[in-house]
């Protein structure tokens, strides 16, 4: 692959497998959703650094142990999960991307999960200094974290095997295949598997006398950039592959093979999320949350993203938990209603911005 190619100008600009030169430009946008989110996106900018973390340094100690245990795990996986999306999307999905606008999309979605990593070990240095280090370290020592992203790393690989190799043998077929399902992953990692991990935070949070309201805000910011731009990032772009034959990617949909691979997918990250639910939760008390509690919360948004790919779900049979409108409230960072000189510049900044663009 060149770095640019201008040799001839592209004549069929699709999201992938179209022709791209990778020479950027927007006078002429493909897809109007994809301009809008990544104006979002600029909109959403903020720095790791801009969070206060001086009364999580005081008030840590005060949590019991198993919030404590929960709080570490929780956070080193979001740090492991976060560094691996950073990775994928730059060295894999981004050089797949085969349109202008989609790429700058990507790239900037790119460099706010590896602002989220780099959020995690900040926040982590701040309050423990050099005892971060075991922290972050759990992903090496814990089992249970070590593995929490396999499959993303398998079918990034998948993509990475299949569709950059001049020499490989795969059919066309079978590369749209391996795209649709390192799309469905990444949706999944960041519709619900994400969302899980910050209700973990935000629960130790309100039931423990704010103890970790730096990490709390920066967790806040975190999941205003994954369920405001990331997310539905995931949901257009499959939802223009499911309908736009010019994309080339309708058959997969029309036969059942999409539908079947979602739901299969899906039910999958349910599983394992419910076994990660039982290792934080199960003989470890952590006030205002357990496994039971984490199983409604995570087969509620399972069902939702399954729906809004157009698949058809059980996962919303089941009565909606009141922690569902707990948590959306919870989480919208333009209802702190804070005075500027009360707060951090990021919460005043988050509820101006939005109105200035």
């Amino acid at each position: 692959m060149k770095v640019v190619d201008i040799d001839k100008k592209p004549q069929n600009e699709r999201i992938f497998f179209g022709d791209f030169g990778h020479y950027i430009r927007v006078d002429s946008v493909s897809h109007e959703i994809a301009k809008k989110l990544k104006e979002a996106s600029e909109g959403n900018t903020w720095f790791s650094k801009e969070v206060d973390y001086k009364s999580d340094k005081t008030k840590f100690s005060s949590l019991p142990e198993n919030a404590q245990r929960a709080f570490k795990l929780n956070i080193a996986y979001q740090t492991l999960m976060d560094s691996g999306v950073t990775s994928g999307f730059s060295s894999v999905l981004n050089r797949i991307v085969t349109s202008s606008i989609w790429s700058i999309l990507y790239a900037r979605i790119a460099i706010e999960e590896n602002i989220h990593a780099e959020s995690y070990s900040y926040g982590l240095s701040e309050v423990f200094g050099h005892e971060a280090t075991e922290t972050l370290d759990l992903v090496y020592n814990d089992e249970f974290v070590k593995h929490r992203m396999e499959k993303e790393v398998e079918l990034f690989g998948n993509v990475n095997e299949l569709c950059n190799l001049e020499n490989s043998n795969a059919s066309l077929d079978e590369k749209k295949q391996a795209v649709l399902q390192l799309l469905t992953g990444i949706y999944l990692l960041e519709s619900i598997k994400f969302p899980f991990s910050f209700l973990v935070t935000f629960t130790i949070n309100n039931s423990y006398d704010n103890a970790i309201a730096g990490f709390t805000k920066t967790i806040k910011l975190i999941a205003h950039d994954e369920l405001n731009v990331h997310v539905p990032t995931g949901k257009n772009l499959i939802s223009i592959l499911r309908k736009d034959s010019n994309q080339g990617f309708t058959h997969l949909f029309n036969n059942g093979w999409y539908n079947k691979i979602a739901a299969e997918m899906t039910d999958y990250t349910v599983k394992e999320e419910i076994k990660w639910a039982k290792y934080l939760f199960d003989g470890k008390e952590v006030s205002g949350i357990n496994s039971s509690i984490s199983e409604n919360f995570i087969k509620y948004w399972a069902g939702v993203r399954l729906k809004d790919l157009g698949v058809e779900t059980e996962y919303l049979s089941e009565k909606k938990s009141d922690i569902i409108d707990w948590f959306n409230s919870y989480r919208d960072i333009n209802k702190q209603n804070a005075a500027l000189q009360e707060t951090t510049n990021t919460s005043y900044q988050k509820g101006a911005l939005k109105n200035d663009l």
